[in-house]
């Protein structure tokens, strides 16, 4: 909650670099903590690493992140970009067959034959890619398009991660007591509102709907997060806890920035040359990049609908 106003405070008084070098600082100190406070011998075993498929997705990720990030200047049909997007479908294909084929692999593929473990996923993911770019375009809204300040812009994007954590709480004890999946459903229906109402904003808008933007955002992860945790641990035995925690983060982290990647290439190709120089532009094309966000939106929303149907019917 408190690093977009502790950046804006930074960006103020010190400029870009300081951004960075903070997070070097915490980053070095949570890291000296951890091994301090977690210093338990712990079961340990010996166990095969799968490098093969490690490697793969080392290579065909970047490259599929790459390939949509100079497609708008260079061209999706350019030998360049191509090439990048074969690099990235090669690697990616070989990662998921060796998946399949591996005694120990990075990701257990059959896993995913849990359908209510699968939509869990599935919604993260899909999510993930709507919301992510906010933390990228709104701190350039804000501060080139509406010509607020650097400490202005962090305390307004605060909004976000404080009604995410005010919602939370009350909705871990409501997919509790309730039915989790439904939860998670109106969870996502809550972010696709918030950022439809997001992909709206204009030049000249007010800032109060930047804010109720952001907040319904917010307040729209607060309640899908521990909801689709719930739905996604309930399906699956508890040895299988770590690796489902591991994949919930991994796949909602790549995917976001997939979303974001896209994001900014959809901004590209609507802005052209004039995208970082001319605020009405700029809004132009987040109006454009987001309205492009939302059928993915409706496809989570599917996702996880179809998930609480098959969830009652079961039940």
């Amino acid at each position: 909650m408190t690093g977009p106003t502790i950046g804006g405070l930074l960006l103020h008084v010190g400029g870009w670099p300081w951004i960075f070098w903070m997070n070097c600082i915490i980053g070095l100190a949570v890291t000296a903590a951890v091994i301090k406070i977690f210093r338990g011998p712990g079961e340990r075993r010996r166990e095969p690493f799968d490098f093969r498929g490690a490697l793969a997705l080392l290579i065909g990720y970047p490259a599929l992140l790459l390939g949509l990030t100079f497609a708008a200047n260079h061209g999706w049909t350019s030998r360049f970009v191509v090439g990048w997007f074969a690099v990235a479908a090669i690697a990616l294909a070989s990662f998921f067959w060796l998946e399949l084929h591996t005694t120990k692999p990075l990701v257990d593929v059959a896993i995913f034959r849990r359908k209510m473990l699968a939509a869990a996923l599935l919604a993260v993911a899909l999510s993930n890619m709507i919301h992510y770019p906010i933390a990228l375009c709104a701190p350039l809204y804000l501060q080139n398009v509406l010509g607020s300040s650097a400490v202005a812009a962090g305390l307004m994007l605060a909004a976000l991660p404080l009604s995410t954590a005010l919602a939370s709480p009350l909705a871990g004890r409501l997919a509790d007591r309730f039915d989790a999946a439904t939860m998670a459903s109106i969870g996502l229906l809550i972010i696709v509102v918030g950022i439809a109402c997001y992909s709206r904003l204009k030049t000249d808008s007010d800032y109060r709907l930047v804010l109720a933007a952001l907040i319904c955002v917010g307040a729209g992860i607060g309640i899908f997060t521990p909801a689709n945790q719930t739905v996604a641990f309930a399906a699956v035995r508890q040895e299988d806890y770590g690796v489902l925690a591991a994949m919930l983060s991994s796949f909602g982290t790549a995917a976001g920035t997939i979303g974001t990647t896209i994001a900014v290439a959809l901004m590209e190709i609507n802005g052209g040359q004039k995208l970082w120089t001319e605020p009405g532009t700029f809004a132009g094309a987040q109006q454009f990049a987001f309205a492009c966000l939302l059928p993915i939106g409706i496809v989570a929303l599917i996702v996880a609908d179809k998930s609480r149907r098959e969830k009652q019917s079961a039940a």
